[in-house]
């Protein structure tokens, strides 16, 4: 069925703003729509009023966190095309009645997605909604588990400060305050103070190869022992948690694997620097296919923009800013494609001899610093990552390094 109808929706935790206009730009209601039933049941009636089905109308969602989740689903299952917008993307296009007063409310919002939809519908394509709870829900596993992630990092830098007033000799000894061994060494004893009235058989036990150097360290601490005493049941605690969070944190890893399409990850895994972290994070924020996004070397562009590591240049007048990295995309998936790239410097020769060309330029480029070339490296891992999962073939490396020959 022809869509000939468009609707706007900007949706917030309790409301959504609405706007239903004709193919041609003719308004046909808009007002507020409370995120329930009663809203739903609304909605259905003001179509049902203008003799129209979900089948004939395009709706453009502005994505506002989660909140929008709920209403794609439940629109694409009633048979709308849907299709979900960044808020960057509508702003682009300022509305001709909005021109000069410039206005920011989310009634202009809807206006300036209806207009989206009716001037550049065709090129909406890699915007589509696709319902797929599965991969939904496996990214906020993800998600979870980068904030558990950060929350255990956290711990960790309070815990190593604590020690520097409880128990710096652990510190000057170099043990990792978030290893097991460390975590043994606290419940044994938690000062240096306790530490030497151990038996010595059990600091060996308990510091193994770093026993000596604890118990130098140990007799040189400034450390006061009642101080640190009194502060001994904090930096407990502060175990306690660390060591709770990490195994939180293993318990989400261990769910995350089993929800990866495997044949995916597999793909990834074939190219050089992609291990089996970063492999997750690539299945998990790369769209199921890239139906809509173009040729190859346009799908390239617009993934990494996705990512936000695609170049960004400002400039005015005769004045012109440094290229800098947008930043704007999916952190999680730019972070592992960094290190994807950076650890393919020891696995891929290929890589290696390009970063080496990029640092030390040539007679038609000059040269560039670390970072730069480390992001063309990037680009390069990403031209290879598309490549295997369009042609749904691993990859198969076949550079090989040029010889020079005598004359």
């Amino acid at each position: 069925m022809k869509k000939n109808h468009l609707l706007g929706l900007d949706i917030a935790q309790l409301s959504a703003v609405a706007q239903l206009e004709a193919a041609d730009g003719s308004p046909c209601w808009s007002g507020t729509l409370r995120t329930d039933q009663t809203g739903w049941q609304q909605l259905e009636g003001l179509l049902r009023e203008r003799h129209l089905d979900f089948g004939a109308v395009t709706v453009l969602i502005e994505a506002t966190g989660v909140y929008h989740l709920p209403w794609a689903q439940k629109l694409s299952a009633a048979g709308a095309e849907v299709y979900v917008l960044n808020p960057l993307l509508a702003a682009k296009l300022e509305s001709v009645a909005n021109a000069l007063r410039g206005h920011k409310t989310d009634r202009v919002d809807v206006a300036k997605l209806c207009e989206v939809g009716r001037l550049h519908q065709e090129a909406l394509a890699r915007f589509r909604y696709r319902p797929d709870p599965a991969r939904q829900g496996l990214r906020e596993l993800d998600h979870a588990r980068a904030k558990l992630r950060q929350a255990l990092t956290n711990l960790k830098k309070s815990l190593r400060s604590h020690l520097e007033l409880v128990f710096p000799a652990l510190l000057v000894a170099k043990i990792n305050p978030g290893t097991q061994q460390a975590a043994r060494i606290l419940q044994a004893a938690p000062t240096a103070g306790a530490w030497g009235e151990l038996p010595l058989r059990q600091r060996r036990e308990l510091a193994g190869a770093k026993a000596a150097a604890l118990d130098e360290a140990c007799g040189r601490t400034l450390a006061d022992e009642a101080l640190a005493t009194a502060c001994v049941p904090a930096l407990r605690v502060l175990l306690q948690a660390q060591q709770a969070m990490a195994a939180q944190l293993a318990a989400c890893q261990a769910a995350i694997q089993p929800r990866l399409p495997a044949g995916r990850v597999a793909l990834i895994r074939s190219l050089p620097g992609f291990g089996e972290r970063t492999a997750a994070v690539m299945a998990t924020y790369l769209p199921a296919d890239f139906a809509g996004w173009g040729p190859r070397k346009k799908i390239t562009s617009r993934v990494q923009a996705f990512f936000g590591c695609d170049p960004r240049l400002r400039q005015s007048g005769q004045w012109t800013g440094k290229v800098k990295m947008s930043k704007r995309g999916i952190g999680a998936a730019r972070t592992a494609l960094f290190q994807a790239a950076f650890c393919s410097l020891e696995t891929d020769p290929e890589n290696a001899a390009y970063y080496q060309t990029l640092r030390r330029g040539g007679p038609n480029h000059p040269p560039k610093g670390h970072k730069a070339a480390m992001v063309d490296l990037m680009r390069k891992q990403l031209r290879r990552l598309v490549a295997v999962l369009c042609s749904g073939q691993p990859f198969i490396a076949r550079w090989q390094p040029q010889r020079i020959t005598a004359a």
